[in-house]
């Protein structure tokens, strides 16, 4: 309901920015979930606008041009796999799915 809290990121490093990251593909979501057994992932609707390459330490996305600024950043404008989202109302959770390692 209410998106997700950029206040909690940058936990695992900020190369793209400090937003809410969202990945393409599970597995590299899974890679930052812990090491148990059981593990949880969101599977989330993500709004990401106009995006440019990220880079470390952003708060907001860059310029587009004067008083426009990118909706998000991404790891690779041409072939995107990671977003970085800045505004909470860029994404929100739609499923919660466990994942278990065997």
């Amino acid at each position: 309901q209410n998106g997700f809290n950029r206040a909690y990121g940058g936990r695992h490093g900020s190369k793209l920015g400090r937003g809410s990251y969202f990945a393409e593909e599970a597995t590299f979501a899974l890679r930052f979930c812990g090491r148990s057994q059981h593990r949880a992932i969101f599977l989330a609707g993500v709004l990401p606008g106009r995006f440019c390459r990220g880079a470390e330490g952003l708060v907001e996305p860059p310029a587009l041009d004067a008083g426009t600024r990118y909706d998000s950043t991404v790891d690779d404008p041409a072939n995107p796999k990671v977003f970085c989202v800045f505004r909470d109302f860029q994404a929100i959770p739609l499923y919660l799915a466990e994942v278990a390692s065997s």
